[in-house]
């Protein structure tokens, strides 16, 4: 039985120093198949993510600096309220630090790794913002005003 094994090992070894070239491409090949297998998983995971986080009709945040005074969140406030036309107002949400964290540990349950780096300190306030309207460009061009308010970190759409 030893005998064997020790036979098909050498005849595999034997194999792999005579065929080189066909041995490196199995290998090249196996490791571009499994590559493209763990993009695909790494991007249905960030699809997925983007769903929970959209659910709710959620199409814009407003993430609030962390330096933010009192008078820039209420400045922003009033602005999102400011186009009744365009923004559903009774949608608008603030969140603080602690209901963005409980948010964002909804949002990550399935991922220990990404929820291990999140804390209340670093995760931003936000506002969820629902537009009305179906014109994307609309929406993009009001994401940008809002990206030049003081206190404004940036607008994700």
């Amino acid at each position: 039985m030893l005998a064997r094994i020790e036979y098909a090992l050498r005849e595999t070894w034997a194999s792999f120093r005579r065929n080189f070239t066909l041995t490196l491409a199995a290998v090249l090949t196996s490791a571009i198949a499994l590559l493209l297998v763990g993009a695909t998983f790494l991007i249905q995971r960030a699809f997925e993510n983007l769903l929970v986080q959209w659910r709710g009709d959620v199409a814009m945040i407003v993430f609030v600096r962390s330096d933010a005074s009192p008078e820039q969140v209420a400045l922003i406030d009033s602005t999102l309220r400011a186009a009744p036309s365009v923004i559903d107002v009774e949608k608008i949400r603030y969140l603080d630090k602690t209901e963005s964290y409980a948010e964002a540990q909804r949002i990550f349950a399935g991922d220990p790794v990404t929820l291990s780096l999140l804390t209340p300190e670093t995760i931003p306030t936000q506002f969820k913002v629902v537009p009305i309207t179906e014109d994307a460009d609309l929406v993009r061009s009001l994401a940008g005003q809002y990206r030049t308010l003081p206190g404004v970190e940036a607008v994700a759409l």
